[in-house]
């Protein structure tokens, strides 16, 4: 059979262009192959295609905090988007491929009405067409995409060997009730065949089919790039997170030597030279990163690729060996999970913790001069207000960025159950509304505008440990930052008139603000204030002058109040900036 593998597109206020590689129906795509079937994949979520959007109705309680013109380097987001390609082009693609059958990713809940979207484009122009669907939300939430009536079949968990045995099944028009890990239609109603085993031998897996992606599409600093997986299954049981259920509690790790010659094969057949390692848990087994961080070195000599692990490496399961191979293996940054600065909330998640050795690997990340993003999880139902700023104020003066992750209960997990149960998430129209830019979880400990006030502080934070790196200053304290804020370009008499929701500030010059002024003007008035501010551009009649509104955002004043009382004796530290990427270079290792 030849089957058309879909990436949907997305509709939100923002998309991570980077991390949208369709790795998962790549590797789908060569074991369909390996089978004797013909695959192709339609990756709809094309970098820097987006559409505006009128913001749909039920999210319109974010109109209070998204501002659209907003200039801020603290803003958030503004507009909504279609991102991706159109539904003409889609239908365009589908005539034109003219599949046996269609698969489609449903990786992420918030997206499931963009995935049924494709499903019903193809059932209109293909209508005897089988539909199946995968990926994570797919794996938990079958019966939902089952009961729409463009939805035929559902793939539980790894689809590498379910999926052809779908195509053979649909083929020879036999039955389903034998292949596990599937759900499917009968003539009275919805089946589910539980996933019964997951893939033992990884290395047994054809790699990713990437000549079927346009690998010009991604890439980082303009150079091509490729997503790898080296491990599956997460022995972990963190409460908000939902891959052991879906891939097993079982750490299934692939071989180094697999994993060398699958980077080799990317480099020569694909001039691919930068490598994103996408595993739940890379540094589990230490003692198997280091060997592959090692036949790195030894194939392609020292610093030769470029690595990352942007999906997250933990932070206690790092050591000073590993930390070295990394450097020299070529990794540009890490980005590193926390969780929380507090072991009593680690402990509450089911994250392993331990905060010594935390504070102990931040300090040696630092020594290395590894750029790093430290993430933490923010909105949590059962957190404070005092536990989420505490974390913020542990890493600020920290040489790490702040990777603020907004809590949003995936199904599949135990806090998505509990919320469920408890009525939190009333319905499956809810659905749609799990998705961190919606900030979707209150509770009586926090709001909605803490959440969104929280999120901003960490964008300045951030922004000052930028402009601290690119001055080569290591710290500032807020007593510091408060006594030269008044000091910059911003003219002075205008810090004493504070701008309010009916009495914005405007003000005009002769050239347009860059984004660090903007900062500094609006750091200025966020120590004079107590407040957050956005800046827009306004259109005015005299074309040479350049006209800005400031206005406050809304802002929670509990946040601000925590924060002015532990403000005295707080530093901000600089983090390292990363370069920017290089092209690929020949070691003098022999091959």
């Amino acid at each position: 059979m030849n089957i058309l593998l879909f990436q949907p597109p997305i509709r939100d206020f923002y998309q991570t262009a980077i991390r949208t590689q369709p790795l998962g129906l790549a590797y789908l795509a060569a074991s369909l192959r390996r089978e004797g079937h013909e695959a192709g994949i339609l990756d709809c979520q094309v970098p820097g295609r987006r559409n505006r959007l009128p913001l749909p109705e039920r999210f319109s309680y974010m109109r209070h905090f998204y501002t659209d013109g907003d200039l801020s380097p603290f803003k958030l987001y503004s507009t909504y988007y279609h991102f991706g390609l159109s539904e003409q082009e889609i239908m365009d693609s589908i005539r034109q491929a003219a599949p046996d059958a269609v698969g489609i990713s449903c990786q992420f809940t918030p997206y499931i009405n963009d995935s049924l979207a494709i499903a019903s484009l193809a059932k209109a122009i293909l209508p005897g067409v089988p539909v199946i669907m995968g990926g994570a939300h797919a794996s938990v939430l079958p019966q939902s995409l089952l009961r729409h009536p463009d939805v035929d079949y559902v793939v539980l968990g790894e689809g590498e060997e379910t999926l052809p045995r779908i195509l053979s099944a649909v083929t020879a028009g036999t039955g389903f009730g034998d292949i596990p890990g599937i759900g499917f239609k009968d003539s009275t109603d919805v089946r589910i065949n539980p996933r019964q085993t997951f893939i033992d031998d990884l290395d047994d897996l054809p790699w990713p089919a990437r000549d079927l992606l346009d690998t010009t599409r991604y890439t980082i600093g303009g150079t091509p790039y490729t997503m790898l997986i080296t491990s599956r299954g997460c022995p972990q049981n963190c409460s908000y997170c939902s891959v052991a259920g879906i891939m097993g509690k079982a750490f299934r790790p692939r071989s180094a030597e697999n994993i060398i010659a699958e980077i080799r094969h990317c480099h020569d057949e694909h001039g691919i030279s930068i490598f994103d390692i996408e595993d739940d848990n890379f540094t589990l087994d230490t003692g198997r990163a280091l060997k592959v961080l090692g036949g790195i070195i030894d194939e392609f000599g020292e610093n030769a690729i470029q690595l990352y692990a942007m999906n997250g490496l933990s932070l206690i399961a790092l050591n000073s060996d590993l930390l070295q191979k990394m450097k020299k293996a070529g990794f540009q940054k890490l980005d590193l999970a926390l969780g929380s600065s507090s072991a009593s909330i680690n402990t509450g998640m089911k994250r392993p913790a331990d905060p010594r050795k935390s504070d102990a690997m931040l300090q040696q990340v630092a020594g290395h001069r590894f750029p790093a993003t430290t993430y933490i999880i923010l909105g949590i139902p059962g957190h404070t207000l005092e536990n989420m700023l505490d974390c913020i104020v542990y890493l600020t003066p920290r040489a790490t960025m702040l990777g603020p992750s907004i809590f949003y209960p995936s199904p599949g997990t135990e806090l998505y159950n509990r919320l469920f149960s408890s009525g939190d998430i009333p319905s499956a129209d809810f659905l749609s509304e799990l998705r961190s830019s919606l900030f979707p979880i209150e509770t009586p400990e926090f709001s909605r505008l803490d959440l969104v006030t929280l999120l901003r502080l960490v964008r300045w934070i951030n922004y000052c440990k930028r402009d601290l790196a690119q001055h080569n200053r290591q710290e500032i304290s807020f007593e510091q930052l408060s006594s030269t804020a008044f000091d910059q370009w911003w003219p002075g008499d205008v810090l004493h008139k504070k701008p309010t929701p009916e009495k914005p500030l405007f003000l005009s010059r002769t050239s347009p603000l860059t984004i660090h002024e903007a900062g500094q003007a609006l750091t200025a008035f966020l120590l004079q204030w107590q407040g957050f501010y956005g800046i827009q551009r306004i259109s005015q009649p005299n074309k040479d002058l350049y006209t800005y509104r400031i206005f406050p955002y809304n802002t929670s004043s509990r946040v601000m109040q925590m924060l002015s009382n532990c403000a005295e004796s707080l530093h901000i530290a600089a983090a390292a900036v990363q370069k920017p990427a290089r092209p690929f270079q020949t070691s003098s290792a022999e091959h």
